[in-house]
């Protein structure tokens, strides 16, 4: 096939791939990868390309009824890609955190064309130069050690990215505190936005919202307790217990936190469900480890802005575990199930 040849066998056509190209359009949160294969003047497109690398195949069966070879250097290059992104139509759909999993892509595609909008995030990315120490905001009744200030400048790049993230401090070194920090950032924001008649920002709308916390029951108390200690300002409800209120009378807006438990969470996560939180935290969120468990699933039916994992212990048995907490923090980062277990999780474990 490299030298020209007509390559037939058993009635079967054999095409060599030729010019692939491929082009990055921009959506209102997600990237667009349209793409195509020459094979000898009948063209593929990416999504039948990848649909027969999901199969396990070697060769996708063109519009003639020929068919066209994929080589092993394009199966090793592309191959992830068929776990990654969404299917739509004739294009691949992928979220504007996975801008990294193009960037790496179009690296290898030189004549790969895109638009302003992906010009933009690519250059945010090629010139963000580190995670930086951040203080405290004024007001806040505390003072930060050096690496809590540098979880606290972590958190400002998440955000900055629109990235989820787990922060994975051992018990005892103060991951709450480094959260009610950020959090009290968010609610003198969110009050100059109330004050004033709008901030002038990207994030204006998002922080207007109050935040979700969700922690397991024994935890309740040492969230007031730190959240009054530290951010005395802010107004927390407690979302527990029977003399909760629900519905229409829960005026969550009212308040700057939301703190509840996961089992009230999953009493009343039709509640919580239609408001658009600016965070959702979930402390001890080895809580949502089984992808399948009902508590994971419940999770998922939050909405916010940015979302923020805290424990321990991120990894308890298996590295599944961990693509739990991500689908919940970055769903489609690290691809779906099958293709995380295929490409990370087997491999590294074995």
């Amino acid at each position: 096939l490299l030298s020209g040849w007509h390559v037939e066998a058993e009635g079967k056509v054999y095409r060599q791939p030729g010019e692939i190209k491929m082009q990055v359009s921009s959506g209102i949160d997600w990237f667009e990868l349209h793409g195509a294969v020459d094979f000898g003047g009948v063209v593929a497109k990416l999504p039948e390309l990848l649909a027969a690398l999901r199969r396990g195949e070697t060769m996708v069966k063109l519009g003639d009824g020929t068919f066209g070879l994929l080589p092993e250097e394009w199966l090793n290059k592309y191959g992830l890609l068929a776990g990654l992104g969404e299917t739509h139509e004739d294009h691949l759909r992928f979220k504007r955190t996975q801008v990294g999993v193009l960037d790496a892509l179009l690296a290898t595609q030189p004549q790969a064309t895109f638009d302003e909008a992906f010009g933009h995030a690519r250059e945010a990315l090629k010139n963000f130069d580190g995670v930086r120490l951040a203080e405290p905001p004024q007001g806040f009744q505390g003072t930060l050690r050096p690496y809590q200030k540098e979880g606290l400048g972590w958190l400002h790049f998440l955000r900055q990215f629109d990235f989820g993230g787990c922060l994975a401090d051992d018990m005892g070194l103060g991951k709450t505190v480094q959260v009610l920090a950020l959090l009290e950032e968010r609610r003198q924001l969110r009050r100059s936005s109330q004050s004033a008649a709008a901030v002038k920002s990207a994030d204006s709308t998002a922080v207007l919202a109050p935040s979700l916390v969700v922690v397991p029951k024994s935890l309740v108390f040492n969230w007031r307790q730190e959240a009054a200690r530290f951010a005395p300002e802010m107004r927390v409800l407690d979302h527990t217990g029977q003399s909760r209120l629900r519905g229409e009378t829960a005026h969550f807006e009212d308040y700057d936190v939301i703190l509840t438990t996961y089992g009230t969470l999953r009493n009343d996560v039709e509640d919580l469900k239609d408001t658009k939180f600016d965070y959702v935290v979930l402390d001890e969120a080895q809580f949502i480890k089984n992808a399948k468990a009902h508590m994971t699933q419940i999770v998922h039916q939050l909405s916010a802005r940015h979302r923020i994992c805290l424990t321990g212990t991120p990894l308890e048995n298996h590295l599944g575990e961990l693509w739990s907490l991500f689908h919940f923090l970055q769903p489609g980062f690290l691809g779906d199930e099958k293709a995380f277990n295929s490409t990370f999780r087997r491999p590294i474990e074995k």
